[in-house]
């Protein structure tokens, strides 16, 4: 079972990607719908956040924690506010995929932020690792050029990114004496309150509400309550570097699935970047093959 454990977190931190990108395609559909972004946020992370307690209803878990960790699962909202309100204020001033790209920066953060905080091995494996995964996101995502763009779309993208690394740096520091899916309760609902008023104080109009558009933001909200879901059982087997760097499939999940169901086309070069990714991910997971009980 120990030799099984560690693949079924990475199995777990797979499927999370997989919702994510169902998430944001599912969402992006809802824009196209005529549901305005601040919108989206609310009603995404308000069906996820019920999602989280109907879980917590039929498992007959208790939402009560201790209030070290209740007062800190609250805060860990911020950083759920972060993530969303950075990308939201990049891709209002540059474009989605370089959003995207910045957005993936997180699991350095993570990687710095661990070595200190979980006294992780700062090894020249894990380095090229990272390195041939971002460089993999870069050609996948198809950028053509960063020149010209404003500082304030960048900064945003940045935010999310160190709000992804504190995100996940803090929930395994906390999953450690805490039930993971009770902590994900609190966070997400925290974010969900912290969105809702964003939205009142942006002031920012409905557009226009259409079945179609409320279906497509519900299937998104549900997409992400199953991707937290299933990111926090991965994180408690496998660590928050391993974990962060798994999450990096997400855009390359995103991609595959809009060839699917849109028939984009991509070019040999975006495939290359997708292998790169996918590469990059095995590099920093290969030691499970030689160490099965490394965490």
């Amino acid at each position: 079972m120990d030799r099984i454990r560690p693949f079924v977190g990475i199995g777990l931190l797979l499927i999370s990607g997989l919702a994510f990108s169902v998430c944001i395609l599912m969402a992006m559909m809802a824009l196209k719908n005529g549901i305005d972004l601040n919108t989206s946020n609310v009603a995404r992370y308000f069906v996820a956040a019920m999602m989280l307690f109907i879980y917590h209803k039929i498992n007959k878990q208790s939402v009560i924690t201790p209030k070290k960790e209740l007062f800190t699962s609250l805060a860990l909202g911020i950083t759920v506010f972060m993530m969303g309100i950075g990308y939201l204020g990049a891709t209002r001033y540059i474009p989605v995929s370089l959003a995207v790209l910045i957005f993936y920066t997180g699991p350095f953060f993570v990687f710095i932020i661990a070595r200190f905080t979980e006294k992780e091995p700062f090894t020249i494996i894990r380095l090229i690792a990272f390195i041939m995964a971002s460089s993999g996101l870069y050609l996948a995502m198809g950028i053509q050029t960063l020149s010209g763009l404003p500082f304030t779309g960048i900064f945003f993208a940045f935010l999310a990114a160190i709000g992804m690394a504190l995100f996940i740096i803090i929930s395994n520091l906390l999953i450690r004496t805490a039930d993971p899916q009770t902590v994900n309760l609190h966070a997400l609902s925290s974010g969900t309150l912290l969105f809702f008023c964003f939205y009142l104080l942006s002031n920012d109009a409905v557009n226009q509400l259409t079945q179609t558009g409320l279906l497509y933001l519900t299937a998104s909200g549900m997409s992400l309550g199953v991707a937290y879901i299933t990111f926090y059982a991965g994180l408690k087997i496998i660590g928050s570097v391993k974990a962060s760097m798994l999450l990096n499939i997400e855009p390359i999940f995103t991609i595959a699935l809009s060839v699917a169901i849109f028939g984009e086309q991509i070019s040999f070069i975006r495939y290359f970047g997708a292998g790169l990714v996918i590469t990059g991910i095995f590099l920093i997971n290969y030691k499970y093959k030689s160490n099965p009980q490394d965490p």
